[in-house]
């Protein structure tokens, strides 16, 4: 692994440990932000495919083995690179709008969590209807939401 992969990895994980201390006990109606999932758009528009899929994979199974969901993340993740690496707007100089930031974040999060819950259903560990919309609208708002405050504060 080169070093910027490594930092890159270091920075991936770093978003994975605020999300896991921070941001599950700052739920708002039981939802709560992926912020991994902005840090790896994030780094599909930097870097090719199979970097990308590569940490996707990496950075979900982490996240996978600190929620103890095995498999779910990971697959998720490592799926949603692989079908949207193409949309997503790469090699742009100038900084993107926060209407950009939202809609990118929130289709890519609806996409991630449409997986993520298929596999859960598919599995049948939450059958619950109203946790189903709620964690795949809700979970997709609040991450673009977030994803857009960062970008107002981002420095180049």
């Amino acid at each position: 692994m080169n070093p910027e992969r490594f930092k890159n990895f270091g920075i991936g994980f770093g978003f994975l440990l605020i999300q896991f201390m921070l941001f599950r006990h700052l739920k708002i109606m039981q939802i709560q932000p992926d912020l991994l999932l902005i840090f790896l758009v994030w780094y599909m528009a930097r870097k090719d495919r199979t970097a990308a899929l590569l940490m996707a994979a990496g950075l979900g199974f982490l996240q996978d083995a600190m929620l103890d969901l095995w498999g779910l993340n990971m697959f998720s993740k490592t799926l949603l690179v692989f079908m949207t690496y193409n949309f997503i707007p790469r090699g742009s100089k100038k900084q993107l709008l926060i209407g950009q930031v939202f809609l990118t974040i929130a289709i890519a999060a609806v996409i991630h969590n449409l997986i993520f819950l298929g596999l859960n259903f598919a599995i049948e560990s939450y059958t619950g209807e109203q946790y189903f919309w709620r964690h795949l609208i809700g979970s997709s708002l609040y991450t673009a939401f977030l994803a857009s405050f960062i970008q107002l504060f981002r420095t180049n």
